[in-house]
């Protein structure tokens, strides 16, 4: 076999560096932040919420007033290596119009399956919390609002959280509400034709529900991950850490934050090609190592029963 038809055996960098295309839905690093980590595990200290108590009004002069003593917790984490490998024999490297091409299709792929499986594991500790409320498109801004205050003494901005197909389902529901309906449809489609047509895309009705249910974004997740059978009509009102600092969690009462080991301290990412002469292919691995810690989960209220 031509040698031109075979990759290099090496770690790559550069590989790693490709953008998955499409990157639409993979939400999970907008929930749940990454901490670069240089070991595989180790201890957690975070910041939790210390519960309001009455200001006292009956202080003695010469007395001090009484303390409530605030402190972090702590808990452990181990990050847990995410592999998965493509191939592309020589014979498709002509296909793919040299191994060039054929590199960054196998990478691409490879690099794919373990931003899923980094995506399920975000989904499954959101929407597998034990659901606290059932959707009801009749009486839905009351069960967000206490939702909403349920989680308001964490840190953060306020999300909905949603496979994208739950989102769509939501809007048609609540369209045909008799209390929320004929309002929802104007504040999606607006007052004119020009601002009608606009109203029929998906951001129109995200931003829509952002503004009736009173939350900084709504966040749909790609219906591969989200959608799946045990998730099926969940969806979430959460604060997630918007602060971009790594180190939030230690002062801040945040949801949660995802160790991801890097041993570079830059990119997650370990791509390796491997020209395998003995089985005549190509190869293409892509490693992953972290552990996505939910810290605070207070922050977090599930609703299901979106029909």
């Amino acid at each position: 076999m031509n040698e031109a038809y075979y990759t290099q055996t090496a770690d790559r960098p550069d590989l790693a560096a490709l953008e998955v295309a499409p990157p639409e839905g993979f939400i999970g690093q907008k929930i749940l932040p990454v901490v670069p980590v240089a070991e595989k595990t180790g201890t957690i200290y975070y910041s939790t919420v210390t519960a309001d108590s009455t200001a006292a009004t009956s202080r003695s002069v010469g007395t001090a007033p009484t303390a409530t003593n605030i402190s972090n917790s702590s808990t452990s984490f181990t990050t847990v290596e995410h592999i998965q490998r493509g191939a592309v024999t020589p014979d498709e490297v002509k296909t793919f119009g040299g191994i060039e091409k054929a590199d960054m299709v196998g990478a691409k792929w490879a690099k794919r399956q373990t931003m899923i499986a980094y995506e399920t594991d975000v989904c499954g500790k959101i929407l597998g919390k034990a659901a606290s409320n059932n959707f009801d498109a009749e009486k839905v801004l009351e069960d967000i609002q206490t939702a909403l205050y349920t989680v308001s003494l964490y840190e953060g901005k306020s999300v909905l959280i949603a496979a994208t197909m739950t989102i769509k389902k939501m809007v048609q529901q609540m369209l045909g509400s008799n209390v929320y309906g004929p309002s929802f449809a104007r504040l999606i489609s607006g007052a004119s034709p020009a601002s009608a047509a606009t109203g029929m895309n998906f951001e129109a009705w995200k931003n829509a529900l952002g503004m009736l249910f009173g939350v900084d974004e709504v966040l749909a997740g790609n219906d591969i991950v989200w959608n799946t059978p045990s998730f099926v009509g969940h969806f979430a009102i959460a604060k997630i850490d918007d602060s971009a600092d790594e180190l939030s969690h230690k002062y801040k009462p945040v949801l949660g934050k995802t160790y991801m080991y890097m041993p570079d301290g830059r990119s997650p990412w370990h791509v390796k090609s491997i020209a395998d002469h003995v089985n005549i292919n190509n190869l293409y691995d892509a490693i992953m190592w972290f552990d996505t810690k939910i810290l605070n989960t207070g922050a977090l209220y599930v609703f299901d029963g979106v029909q």
